[in-house]
């Protein structure tokens, strides 16, 4: 049994399997839970979350269609999901370790390895009650903190000395403890907390996708600029000196912001390119050099659109490198 204001939390129940929800719905209700939902699978469980505002979910892992794993990513990341802090305990009969790394980086905050065991389960709502985690939010993961230990960390992109622009960690609002307290003004400040981290996600959603429009618009500039001016270094000799002089910028920013999408040795066509292009002489002298670089970069200009694209770059890049080594022999 559980202290009697845990019954004051709402829990929603979430798996195909009906049998399974009525056992984990009947373990709760011996605890002193009176507020259970029960959901057969992921569509209805999002329905209900917007509906009762559930402070608790238990979810199934495996589901058909949409699986525990989604729920927790929409939940977590979804731009209309009411309440991405939600703590949603995920329910597995696997207990091995790339599970459980697999279920905590989707963003879950705990898990119950079946069979279900009451004693378990009471330790599990004890510790997302007493023990409330603070919430991260950054590129590739949004979901309670996972570092359980205070222990130092090599390159800590959370540290208040150097904290990363794309990383926030909201503390915990403790709104769970307040509910189980009993204790309105508690609650009500909980409350207060709670929206405060919602709005501040949501701006950090907003600006997130903001920046990703504005990149991807840069980024998309900037290919054009450099493919317009290999097509023309490429269509006349007389041509090349000129377009190649006005090609250092656009190559270099699409050599930072394009690399980890092309081939492996997309930087060392780049990198020879650019000491090409630094040497005037050699551009005039050697023509057959440059327009395998300019065929190899237009390859990889259309990597992604073409799909032989990275194939052919890879094959120049092979003959640049070949013939680079037999003339220096």
């Amino acid at each position: 049994m559980l202290p009697s204001g845990y019954g004051a939390l709402e829990i929603l129940i979430v798996d195909d399997i009906a049998n399974t929800r009525q056992i984990l719905r009947a373990i709760l209700r011996h605890m002193g839970f009176s507020r259970v939902t029960e959901a057969g699978g992921t569509t209805e469980a999002l329905a209900l979350i917007k509906e009762i505002g559930p402070d608790l979910v238990f979810t199934d892992w495996d589901m058909p269609g949409a699986s525990g794993l989604d729920l927790i990513r929409i939940v977590r990341s979804h731009p209309e999901s009411p309440d991405p802090t939600l703590p949603i305990i995920l329910l597995t009969a696997h207990g091995d370790r790339q599970y459980v790394k697999a279920g905590r980086d989707a963003g879950a905050t705990d898990f119950l390895v079946k069979p279900l065991a009451p004693a378990r389960i009471r330790d599990r709502i004890l510790d997302v009650v007493s023990r409330p985690r603070g919430f991260v939010s950054a590129p590739g993961y949004k979901g309670p903190d996972r570092r359980r230990l205070d222990r130092p960390v090599v390159d800590d992109r959370r540290s208040p000395e150097a904290p990363a622009p794309d990383v926030i960690l909201l503390p915990p609002d403790g709104l769970l403890m307040a509910k189980v307290s009993g204790d309105e003004m508690a609650v009500k400040r909980a409350q207060q907390s709670r929206v405060s981290i919602l709005r501040t996600l949501a701006a950090a959603q907003q600006n997130r996708a903001t920046s990703g429009m504005i990149a991807a618009a840069n980024a998309a500039a900037v290919r054009d600029d450099l493919d317009r001016l290999v097509s023309e270094a490429l269509s006349a000799l007389d041509r090349c000196a000129d377009a190649l002089s006005r090609m250092g910028e656009p190559l270099e920013r699409f050599r930072r912001g394009a690399l980890d999408q092309m081939p492996s040795s997309a930087g060392r066509v780049i990198g020879s390119l650019q000491r090409l292009i630094a040497d005037p002489a050699r551009v005039m002298g050697d023509p057959g050099i440059i327009r395998l670089h300019l065929l190899a970069i237009r390859a990889m200009l259309r990597v992604g659109a073409d799909p032989g694209a990275e194939r052919t770059a890879t094959e120049l890049a092979s003959q640049i490198e070949a013939l680079t080594q037999r003339r220096s022999d």
